[in-house]
């Protein structure tokens, strides 16, 4: 069952891995624009890896995590908190990107190492490609983790106008080199 609600006060609840995204009108891997009918919504989508359930304000407040400006998104958007994530980063990015399940794209195992000679198949359309096709311009900021050993594998091949940050899993962020 879906569950996709208005934000209000945070709620504690334990669970297992799982992903909070946000919805926010005007999140992550892409940032979008629309450039066709001024129908079209403007959003942002925000996947972070690694984040627990309530370690963001607006989740729980009594953490001590102060996160402001993602409190104002979520307040002003829409609050998805019912989707489960893999317990590591190329499986859930795959999986988001693809809407498939990651057995069948490969990626449940483990990541997508940089020296590693493959990537989410080709053949599998990504959600920026569909996104483009609705008319809008996208961009994702931060990791990408789905493969590059060759170009056709990288986020401007993949349906992405504008990627910004790194292609594999780590980086440092004292010299901004695969760590």
């Amino acid at each position: 069952k879906m569950s996709i609600q208005r934000s209000r006060p945070a709620q504690t609840r334990r669970g297992g891995p799982s992903a909070v995204l946000l919805l926010a009108a005007g999140i992550l891997l892409p940032p979008v624009s629309g450039k066709g009918s001024a129908q079209q919504p403007n959003f942002i989508f925000i996947l972070a890896d690694d984040l627990g359930y309530n370690e963001l304000n607006f989740m729980n407040s009594t953490r001590g995590i102060h996160t402001p400006n993602l409190d104002q998104l979520a307040q002003s958007g829409i609050i998805l908190k019912n989707y489960y994530v893999q317990p590591i980063c190329s499986p859930t990015r795959s999986a988001l990107m693809t809407g498939r399940y990651t057995i069948r794209l490969g990626t449940q195992a483990n990541v997508i190492f940089w020296d590693t000679p493959w990537g989410v198949p080709l053949n599998e359309t990504f959600l920026s490609q569909n996104l483009k096709d609705a008319g809008y311009t996208t961009a994702i900021f931060g990791k990408w983790h789905l493969g590059m050993y060759k170009e056709a594998y990288t986020p401007r091949r993949r349906g992405f106008d504008e990627h910004m940050g790194y292609l594999q899993g780590c980086t440092s962020a004292y010299t901004h080199v695969a760590a």
